[in-house]
């Protein structure tokens, strides 16, 4: 018995000191934690810092890449054939030709759905300067040699001829500026017991200068962008008219007054169409801030400069308009409450979450909420090129308002995406309007056409300098601007607007 409780005191013993050491153990691994735990923290912060900042860096490495390639292949890319570009039949063939980064040399068979090479496109009619279709015969010259200009060797005439047909101006002494006489006659009326005059034909009655300089100048500062000094200038060095500024800016003014009446008629056309367009931008008058205002159709344009950007404006200038027709517009709260359907324009939604989603810190949601909108838009155009049938486009109506109405009802973290979702939850069913009318754009493009030439006469002359002046810039952009849109010739129209002819309230 004695070597067994020997051997237990022994094992008891051990396992005693067994514990101490583990305790002891246990009690400096604590201390250590408690020593090193902050030192711990920071560098776990650190470590997911520096993760962090190499996942920025990478991203912003291969944004760098990106533009490094883009800039190189328009530099140093080598021209392709015509036949090198295929043409893409399908979405899915799309989005394959978006991963391999192919896109470039794909064409949609459908032209307003994807991206197309630039300059003529294989099977397109060729262009080139027509001839001169009537030549009188006077303007036909003969050449010929009397001499070999080789050997001086007397010729003799021929009968084969290379006709070449050449287009010029009038020279400057066949183009100066012609003075004419009108003794009108002063008759007496026997049955109505009155003097009477005529009025001479092509004339602007109690005016000095013709209608063709009237043409000119409208032509040169409203069409060309010109200043009043190139004007000037051009007027005495072409024509020999010697003509002030202020003269030129006094006729332009007499010129509103005579085609008001066109302009009060292009404000009517506006309201009694079934389809607009609205657009604003910044005007300066005197050197304040203004805006300049345009409403369009297909075939009219009218614009208005004021003092004011609110909604007063739109509403004033359309009022009188059926309550059925469609006014397609950006997203400016200034159209919200305006009593028309309206369409929302794609192009800007698509712009602005481009903008985000192309941004170095960009979230994956922004990425993915643009790639969604992009494909909305491409089976909505699609739907509207397509011939209006009520039933097609009352079903499509229906499942994309549901598509939208599941952006706006999905909880998005990032800003980025929460701003994109915010303006679409303004327009809401506006964005897909154009479903349920017949010929209604899905983009406001036709709006930004219109009004860009009067931006581009802002940023070379700043505006206008006075009121007066900036009204009669509207009146004669509206009027100038109309007949481009329906592709009437310039002079000949504007002429017959000048001179009244065939309008009933002309004097």
């Amino acid at each position: 018995m004695y070597p067994v409780n020997t051997e237990k005191i022994r094992l008891s013993s051990e396992n005693a000191r067994l514990r101490r050491a583990n305790e002891e153990l246990r009690n400096s691994k604590r201390e250590l934690e408690r020593k090193y735990q902050t030192e711990i923290k920071a560098l776990k912060k650190e470590l997911e810092q520096e993760k962090e900042k190499n996942e920025e860096l990478e991203k912003r490495a291969n944004e760098l890449e990106r533009q490094r390639d883009k800039y190189r292949d328009m530099i140093f890319k080598p021209n392709r054939c015509k036949e090198d570009v295929d043409v893409i039949e399908s979405e899915s063939e799309f989005e394959e030709a978006e991963k391999t980064g192919g896109q470039e040399k794909f064409v949609w068979n459908n032209n307003s759905l994807g991206r197309k090479k630039r300059g003529g496109q294989k099977g397109h009619k060729g262009y080139s300067r027509p001839k001169a279709e009537q030549i009188e015969e006077e303007d036909t010259k003969r050449v010929y040699l009397e001499k070999c200009p080789e050997c001086e060797t007397q010729l003799k005439r021929s009968q084969t001829i290379k006709s070449h047909i050449v287009e010029d101006i009038p020279e400057l002494e066949e183009s100066r500026v012609k003075a004419v006489r009108y003794n009108t006659e002063v008759q007496w009326c026997p049955k109505c017991k009155k003097f009477v005059k005529g009025r001479a034909i092509g004339v602007i009655p109690r005016c000095r200068l013709g209608v063709n300089v009237f043409l000119y100048v409208l032509v040169h500062k409203y069409i060309c962008r010109a200043t009043w000094e190139t004007i000037v200038f051009n007027l005495f060095n072409w024509y020999g008219l010697k003509v002030s500024k202020g003269s030129l800016v006094g006729m332009m003014h007499r010129a509103r007054k005579w085609m008001g009446w066109k302009y009060d008629d292009l404000l009517e056309k506006i309201r009694s169409s079934n389809v607009k367009y609205a657009d604003e931008t910044s005007w300066r008058v005197g050197g304040i801030n203004h805006w300049l205002w345009g409403f369009f159709t297909d075939r009219y344009a009218y614009y208005t400069i004021e003092e004011s950007r609110g909604k007063g404006i739109p509403k004033n200038v359309l009022k009188g308009s059926h309550p059925e027709d469609v006014l397609i517009r950006d997203d400016y709260g200034g159209y919200k409450k305006l009593p028309f359907h309206h369409q929302s324009c794609w192009a800007h939604l698509l712009r602005e979450s481009h903008e985000r989603a192309s941004r170095p810190n960009s979230s994956d949601e922004i990425r993915q909420l643009h790639q969604k909108l992009k494909t909305i838009f491409r089976f909505l155009q699609k739907i509207v090129q397509q011939p209006f049938q009520p039933e097609i486009r009352n079903r499509a109506y229906k499942l994309f308002k549901i598509d939208i109405q599941h952006i706006i009802d999905t909880n998005y973290i990032h800003d980025d995406a929460k701003e994109i979702q915010t303006r679409i939850s303004n327009q809401k069913s506006n964005l897909i309007t154009a479903l349920l009318h017949e010929n209604v754009p899905l983009t406001n493009n036709h709006s930004e056409r219109n009004i860009r030439p009067l931006v581009v006469t802002r940023k070379i002359s700043g505006g206008s300098r006075s009121k007066d002046g900036a009204k009669t810039h509207a009146v004669h952009m509206s009027i100038m601007q109309s007949i481009r849109l329906q592709n009437l010739s310039l002079l000949p129209t504007l002429k017959k607007y000048l001179l009244h002819i065939d309008f009933p309230n002309s004097e």
